[in-house]
């Protein structure tokens, strides 16, 4: 199995009319997902409490820059799927961009399992039980010296 995140970005206001059917439309989908054997993990974002980006970055923090804004993402879902086909069906059922949100699908691995696969774990120094990550790029760099 693979994990998949879908990312939801908020393009326009929904109507009124929208806001009463959006509900029912996505609790089918997550229905539709669920019978094809897939738990669905979402998460809902509030409003950013800080914004620690650099100026000029365009993280729309609404401090007088003339960067245009970024699309706030909403919403995040989490699930696994046995292969990316799967992945592309899933997404392409939600009923999102019916209402103006941006779907967009992302693989993702743990970050430390990310790190594994980029690290070894050598001593600290030779006298030391602690341990560091060392990227394996670095060290195969010293052998090739």
């Amino acid at each position: 199995m693979k994990h998949y995140a879908l990312i939801f970005y908020s393009t326009r206001t929904i109507t009124p009319e929208e806001q009463k059917q959006r509900p029912v439309d996505i609790a089918g989908w997550g229905q539709q997902v669920t019978e094809m054997g897939i738990a669905l993990d979402p998460r809902n974002f509030g409003e950013a409490e800080a914004d620690f980006s650099a100026p000029g970055s365009g993280s729309g923090s609404g401090n007088g820059s003339s960067d245009p804004p970024m699309v706030p993402i909403v919403t995040i879902v989490f699930f696994d799927s046995v292969d990316k086909d799967q992945a592309v069906t899933i997404a392409r059922l939600h009923p999102g961009p019916r209402y103006g949100v941006a779907v967009k699908l992302r693989e993702w691995t743990p970050p430390r399992q990310s790190l594994a696969a980029r690290c070894t774990m050598r001593p600290l120094s030779p006298r030391s039980n602690s341990l560091i990550a060392e990227p394996i790029t670095r060290r195969l760099e010293r052998k090739d010296r």
